[in-house]
């Protein structure tokens, strides 16, 4: 990608988030948060000892509502910006060492985490292939990732595409399918061990009656996205 494109991109994201700082709060991270304790418990991941990363953690983070690990780590491009806004740092726990920087150039040794968590950020990522590499070199054999991205159906990725080129949607320079992701993921000899997704109907249902005309027409072009969850080990 051209690094303009992702500059674009973050600047966008800064925006997104300083005009709905006052609305954040720590909902989606606790459910995401209990998810991530019912697969560690499914598969004898003990958290109270592990070293965990959350790569594009963003204005908090799942790692502020996973207490019992002592060593928590969080990086993100934007964290200076989310640190020195208070409706974000109200919400964060202080334990967690917040880091800025890249995915794509990861400041940790190779094999040090035993989990990763990484939401919604390959479509955001300058590189997307290189913060794959960089997620794997540092997971211990047989660690665990815990990977949410947005999809699309070949129609939605098709007329996204479409959006793309004319850059209606400034935040998301890539666009993925189900059937790309677990390409990807198969490709870097990871094993998805859990699936599950929230389904296309629930995204048209709540863009459809949205008061945002962009949501709107993405619910009028059927653009509509579905969160898929892999529960992932590194081998």
């Amino acid at each position: 990608m051209n690094s303009d494109r992702w500059k674009l991109a973050q600047t966008y994201e800064k925006s997104w988030w300083e005009r709905n700082k006052s609305l954040v709060t720590l909902d989606y991270h606790e459910a995401c948060a209990d998810e991530i304790r019912i697969y560690s418990k499914q598969y004898k991941s003990n958290l109270e000892t592990a070293y965990i990363l959350e790569i594009g953690s963003g204005a908090i983070g799942h790692l502020s509502c996973i207490k019992e690990s002592n060593n928590r780590y969080a990086i993100d491009p934007l964290d200076s910006f989310y640190a020195s806004i208070d409706d974000f740092k109200n919400l964060r726990d202080p334990k967690v060492n917040y880091i800025t920087g890249k995915g794509e150039e990861l400041p940790f040794p190779d094999s040090m985490f035993d989990f990763v968590i990484i939401d919604n950020v390959l479509d955001h990522c300058d590189n997307p292939s290189k913060v794959i590499n960089e997620l794997k070199r540092v997971t211990k054999p047989a660690g665990y990732i815990y990977f949410k991205q947005n999809t699309y159906h070949f129609y939605g990725k098709m007329i996204r595409s479409i959006m793309e080129f004319f850059k209606v949607d400034k935040g998301h320079p890539y666009t993925y399918t189900k059937n790309q992701l677990r390409k990807i993921i198969s490709a870097n000899y990871l094993v998805i061990l859990e699936s599950q997704r929230s389904g296309y109907f629930q995204t048209w249902k709540k863009e459809f009656f949205s008061k945002k005309i962009i949501d709107k027409i993405k619910a009028f072009l059927f653009v509509n996205r579905d969160k898929v969850t892999y529960f992932i080990q590194k081998r």
